[in-house]
């Protein structure tokens, strides 16, 4: 017969055990993924202007800027495309006073500790000038890891980036904020651009229905 002293002392090596493994695997896991990529993964946005459209996620991918995008399709017409690189996550697309064939934004750096920062270059057209402009686009990381409700939707892990715009010969522009969860992508933006008493750019949406595949 087992005595029950080396019983308790195997079951307390066991619980032991289980906690340790469980806590490995939670050390373990992957970062949560800012930019779900699966096929027939869907969003639904509400704009400042009442119309509502859907974005869904398809199996294709195209190459841009020497980048691999997934292709988005959209009920509005318009393809989205959006990649990430390490924990880097870019877009390419097409923005009111951006000229040429589109731009590639470096749009959510992860990694980046609260107040993070980075910055990148874009030619703008502005009502009235003849000439492109060369504008600095700024993005900071306002918050991180917080709980934002959205369409009277609560979603957790958040991270606010702002993104301040300023043209060396005209200064600060305007910009946006934008609102990104884990395990879901971008759940809020407004963007307001205004140069020499022009509107460039002044949109805003909010996801009000979405399935992650």
């Amino acid at each position: 017969m087992i005595p029950k002293s080396v019983i308790r002392l195997a079951a307390t090596i066991l619980v032991i055990s289980f906690i340790s493994a469980c806590k490995k695997d939670k050390d373990e896991e992957p970062p949560a993924d800012f930019n779900p990529v699966t096929a027939g993964s869907t969003w639904t946005y509400l704009t400042e202007l009442g119309q509502s459209y859907t974005i869904t996620a398809t199996d294709r991918d195209t190459m841009a800027m020497g980048r691999s995008y997934r292709v988005y399709s959209s009920s509005n017409g318009i393809n989205q495309y959006r990649t990430k690189s390490g924990s880097d996550y870019y877009r390419f697309g097409f923005l009111p006073g951006i000229p040429g064939d589109g731009f590639e934004e470096l749009y959510l750096k992860e990694n980046q500790e609260l107040n993070g920062l980075w910055q990148a270059t874009q030619t703008i057209l502005v009502p009235g000038v003849p000439i492109p402009l060369m504008a600095t686009l700024k993005y900071t990381i306002k918050e991180k890891g917080v709980t934002r409700t959205v369409a009277g939707k609560e979603f957790k892990n958040v991270i606010h980036v702002r993104m301040d715009v300023s043209v060396l010969t005209i200064g600060s522009v305007g910009g946006g904020d934008f609102y990104y969860a884990a395990g879901v992508g971008l759940i809020e933006s407004a963007v307001t651009i205004v140069a020499q008493g022009q509107t460039i750019a002044n949109t805003s949406e909010v996801l009000t229905a979405y399935s992650i595949k």
